[in-house]
């Protein structure tokens, strides 16, 4: 009798087994396995965009800036240039020195243009589908760049001087398409500005609206949502 229950129990642990082990073995081949091609790829792009400086001691910096971008491939770019102009408001800090301490800071210096060349890589595509209603492509891009900075120097009791400096920007941002021509930019960048007296490091957050096209219909790949814009990720190539 028990000889016949330990043959019992060494029969189903052999199934469980063999029934593992082919689960196993279909789950080993399963690999994700499609991958969908970019929808849109234009080489030009125009860009309009709002910014914000919100870490400056004593003022409020609002930016407008337009660029021109130049599209390699899907996965690099060239930002030829971007230039900034800001519009500066004075926080409450610097009005508080002034009149309830009656400190007044020698000089106070505030951004008034900056122009920037960057490289692009654009590592990540994606889609999201909102409300499941319609679907929202999107791609994911890091910039680094180099440009001059102007600083305009308001001294208490002097006139108005301005210096010019090297600027190197770091950032990363996303782009979502609207359509074939349109795109919502979201960015977040570092600048680091080499003043005279010390660098200078600040945030800078921005939203922008990008115009996409072609100068010929031969540069243009605009793929159409349908099987066509599946390639296939096989490690097989049989």
């Amino acid at each position: 009798m028990k000889f016949d229950k330990k043959m019992a129990v060494l029969c189903f642990s052999l199934l469980g087994l063999t029934q593992f082990s082919h689960a196993q073995t279909i789950f080993d081949r399963e690999e994700v396995s499609v991958v969908q091609e970019r929808i849109y790829d234009r080489k030009h792009e125009i860009n309009i965009s709002a910014g914000y400086i919100p870490d400056d001691d004593y003022y409020e910096s609002y930016a407008g800036a337009v660029s021109y971008t130049y599209h390699f491939s899907d996965y690099f770019s060239w930002e030829v240039v971007k230039a900034q102009y800001f519009y500066n408001d004075e926080k409450e800090l610097k009005s508080q020195l002034e009149n309830d301490f009656q400190v007044t800071p020698e000089t106070f210096d505030h951004l008034a243009y900056m122009a920037h060349s960057a490289l692009v890589v654009k590592p990540s595509y994606g889609k999201d589908a909102i409300f499941n209603s319609f679907i929202v492509n999107h791609e994911t891009y890091y910039l680094l760049g180099v440009g001059l900075a102007k600083y305009e120097r308001d001294y208490s009791f002097e006139e108005t001087t301005d210096e010019s400096v090297l600027s190197v920007t770091v950032g990363a941002g996303r782009r979502f398409f609207l359509s074939k021509s349109f795109a919502l930019t979201f960015d977040i960048k570092s600048y680091t500005n080499f003043k005279e007296e010390a660098p200078e490091t600040n945030v800078y957050m921005a939203m922008g609206l990008s115009f996409r096209f072609d100068f010929s219909d031969s540069d243009s790949v605009v793929r159409e949502k349908t099987s066509d814009v599946y390639g296939y990720l096989n490690h097989d190539k049989n």
